[in-house]
């Protein structure tokens, strides 16, 4: 009956298809409408929820949609370190949770908030001085932040930032274009740099609260201590998801900051409008557009019938658009509250990153904001799923004078 089923199906949509692309939010509103469980047949097939309220159904019942076959669709290498904890499900996902926490606790985050900052400062600065006409955002002032704020939690130096910088953003590269050879050599690239991090450190750990993976050690937890697959297994997951998703999420802020100027003119005279913009830039560009599960038996969901072993994508930016948990969700509102986005995921799974992302936010924002007259320069590129965001962005950043 399954296979059946399956047969029968439609592909309702291509995620890489460039038409797509350019128009995701409008894809994503028709099939919230259209199709709510929309079935694709790239990457061997699966299905995207498209839903607030069926992501949450999906994100609560892990006895049913089993984070443990796959995290993305399409699939990365099999091969190699587990990406944990977002391959276990619970109970077993929360020991290393637990033991991560700390590394990733508001008040934890805040303590880097002066360096963050400086860092900002910098880089902009820098990149100005250097042509301040043509300022390419991603490589000067994108990639090299998030690389940095990866460096704060996990604790390794400026060369370790930029190998594993080049590691994650050539693996993410080719996974977006079905490049798997060259994934796969990636993923081997990135699991070696966890390994060498993790036995360094089993050999000579540091001090808990400046190194994530010694933290991670010094974790009192029930049962045998973690062993060196486990914790390069815990920063593996890092090294690749922390880095590119909050690149992304910043191209996307300073674009946006430079095509509505008037958000920027608003933050300048109302700062305590700040909190409520940045849950907005979360919610209306979350940087990870899907997550994944696997149906361990035959379900339905909102009517569509899901065979056992069929990939489930949970499309986040198409919920966060959903006018069933938002009022006038295709308007960014800077003042919208409350706002109960769902770009960390939800339950379980969500993301343990999110002070350091909101960190991030407030910390670009404030810099770019002092930056009257910001104005693009060309045409921007969009990310490819399972990104959403800005990928291409060049500022004219010489200001209004």
């Amino acid at each position: 009956m399954a296979a059946e089923q399956i047969d029968e199906l439609r592909s309702v949509w291509d995620p890489h298809d460039p038409e797509t692309i350019e128009t995701y939010p409008a894809v994503w509103r028709a099939l919230r409408e259209s199709h709510p469980v929309a079935w694709s047949d790239n990457w061997g097939g699966f299905f995207t929820v498209m839903r607030y309220d069926d992501i949450l159904t999906v994100e609560k019942d892990p006895e049913t949609f089993t984070a443990t076959k796959l995290s993305i669709v399409p699939a990365s290498p099999k091969l190699g370190l587990p990406r944990l904890p977002l391959q276990k499900d619970p109970p077993e996902s929360e020991r290393y949770r637990k033991a991560m926490n700390p590394s990733f606790k508001a008040n934890k985050i805040k303590t880097f908030e002066p360096q963050l900052r400086d860092l900002v400062e910098r880089l902009v600065a820098d990149a100005k001085e250097a042509d301040a006409a043509q300022v390419n955002f991603p490589e000067q002032i994108g990639e090299p932040m998030s690389q940095g704020s990866l460096g704060l939690i996990v604790g390794f130096d400026t060369e370790e930032s930029l190998e594993i910088g080049r590691l994650s953003a050539t693996y993410v590269h080719a996974i977006q274009n079905r490049d798997m050879g060259t994934a796969a050599r990636m993923s081997k690239g990135v699991d070696a740099f966890a390994i060498k991090l993790a036995q360094s450190r089993m050999e000579e750990p540091r001090d808990p609260e400046e190194d994530m993976v010694s933290s991670i050690m010094a974790y009192p937890g029930k049962g045998e201590p973690f062993s060196e697959t486990e914790l390069a297994g815990m920063v593996r997951l890092l090294l690749v998801g922390g880095h590119i998703a909050s690149r992304c999420l910043m191209n996307s802020l300073a674009w946006h900051l430079a095509t509505n100027p008037e958000h920027a003119q608003l933050l300048r005279d109302e700062p305590e409008v700040k909190a409520t913009f940045r849950d907005e830039i979360l919610r209306f560009y979350p940087a990870n557009q899907s997550l994944a599960r696997v149906a361990t038996k035959d379900t339905v969901l909102n009517g569509t019938f899901i065979p056992k072993g069929t990939p489930v994508a949970m499309n986040y930016a198409s919920a966060n658009r959903d006018p069933r948990a938002f009022d006038d969700p295709e308007t960014f509102d800077p003042r919208r509250s409350p706002n109960r986005h769902i770009t960390f995921g939800y339950g379980t799974h969500m993301c343990m990153g999110q002070a350091m992302a909101k960190l991030q936010v407030d910390a670009m924002t404030d810099v770019l904001i002092a930056q009257p007259g910001l104005k693009v320069v060309g045409t921007p590129t969009w990310g490819r799923w399972t990104e959403f965001g800005i990928n291409t962005l060049t500022l004219d950043m010489r200001g209004d004078a």
